[in-house]
């Protein structure tokens, strides 16, 4: 199921050279911690003047949809899914 949650979190992110991207590594959501295992996919949404980057991350059970906000320099989990139908 999907839930919708528009909450600020606290990421912990890498730099992967041969990707040349910053990846989230953790996240930190509701004084819980989620090691990130597999990063689907990265791309850019201009908002107006502001340019957020969307990630969809699984930390092998969970699903998350975060949104890194360049301007602010926040991060805002969008989402979270269990990967089960509604």
């Amino acid at each position: 199921m999907v839930e919708k949650i528009k909450e600020k979190v606290g990421v912990v992110v890498i730099f992967d050279p041969q990707r040349a991207v910053p990846l989230p590594w953790r996240i930190r959501w509701r004084n819980r911690y989620y090691t990130i295992t597999k990063v689907d996919f990265c791309h850019p949404v201009w908002e107006g003047k502001t340019l957020y980057h969307i990630y969809s991350v699984c930390d092998g059970n969970t699903f998350f949809r975060l949104a890194f906000n360049t301007k602010t320099q926040q991060w805002t989990l969008e989402e979270i899914s269990d990967g089960n139908p509604d």
